[in-house]
């Protein structure tokens, strides 16, 4: 590679292939990826540090919720009749080990909770509370249970692996720990916890993952280079040929987005209850959401008579964004 064309590949395109590898793979070493990308160790270890300062990458890990003895994660939207204060909101999940994500919106709802380590019956009560609480801001509340993630995922929050019943004490330690930090070292866990047997830190973690308790070591941006966060869920009534109307819609969103450093559709989960598909979007601007958004989807899937739900998320209350830069052409 001549050296200008390895300067413009180091500005324009290095950094959409590093972050695609580091959401694939939080833990890969800097070398490793130098050498599938032949660029030297020092150039990675720049570029990575400006990513992770531009976009506030935050290292954690897409975990089973159910592996870790928990019943399936649920969604919850909340619509107001009167919308309470931010602050009110925020003292009444803020402590709730139960939420792990909560995000503010504006559309047909004004609250969106993910609510993981219920059983069906406790998650009976918990929202029985949960209304009673926001009762004077006459709170229509929608659920549905996660039944699969097709794209991307939302992160758990630390407290809620404390209430794991499959986890021994040093399991949990060392999984709260890469929940916050991923990439750690086996060094600054063992400094954490106060042990010097490395092996077993290096164990417990391949057993963390080969009982799929760790699905991925990945990263996630909470400060992504596109300001329209969206999120609409759909009901159809499904004829014979919906397989079909999902494909076409996958062909058309997931496209290559070479050089475009956070996906569009960042999570895509079905589910049971309010609808049958959920998406979290991270769209570049308004013409961009006219284009492969909620009216994409009610054009191609018209047969289905489809019902949108859908909001623009405007803040964050708890946990995290899951925006991320996936290599959509594995999904094709």
């Amino acid at each position: 590679m001549a050296q200008k064309e390895k300067e413009e590949y180091i500005r324009s395109k290095l950094p959409y292939e590093i972050l695609k590898r580091i959401y694939k793979d939080s833990r890969i070493s800097l070398r490793r990826m130098g050498e599938e990308l032949g660029i030297s160790y020092h150039v990675i270890k720049s570029v990575l540090k400006k990513l992770e300062e531009e976009y506030n990458i935050a290292y954690t890990l897409e975990l089973d919720e159910e592996k870790l003895g928990f019943a399936p994660a649920k969604i919850v939207l909340i619509k107001f009749g009167e919308k309470p204060n931010i602050e009110i909101i925020k003292n009444e999940l803020a402590n709730d080990p139960y939420v792990q994500n909560a995000y503010l919106a504006e559309g047909d709802f004004d609250l969106f909770l993910h609510v993981v380590g219920l059983s069906q019956q406790e998650f009976g009560a918990w929202q029985w509370k949960l209304r009673v609480k926001f009762n004077k801001y006459n709170p229509v509340v929608n659920v549905a249970d996660i039944s699969q993630k097709v794209i991307g995922f939302l992160p758990l929050r630390s407290e809620v692996i404390e209430k794991s019943t499959a986890l021994s004490k040093p399991e949990k330690q060392i999984l709260t720990i890469l929940n916050e930090n991923s990439r750690i070292k086996l060094i600054e866990i063992a400094r954490k916890l106060k042990v010097k047997d490395l092996d077993r830190i290096l164990y417990i973690i391949k057993k963390l993952k080969s009982m799929g308790i760790i699905k991925r070591f990945s990263a996630l941006t909470q400060n992504p280079d596109k300001r329209l966060f969206y999120a609409f869920s759909t009901y159809v009534s499904p004829t014979e040929k919906h397989g079909e109307y999902v494909e076409e819609f996958y062909s058309k969103v997931l496209k290559n987005e070479e050089n475009d450093m956070i996906s569009d559709y960042n999570v895509i989960m079905v589910m049971h209850g309010f609808g049958d598909i959920f998406f979290i979007c991270a769209f570049k601007d308004g013409e961009a959401l006219a284009k492969k958004g909620p009216e994409l989807l009610k054009n191609l899937w018209a047969i289905e008579n489809p019902i949108i739900k859908k909001a623009v998320l405007t803040g964050i209350i708890v946990g995290k964004w899951p925006f991320h830069l996936e290599d959509f052409e594995e999904k094709k």
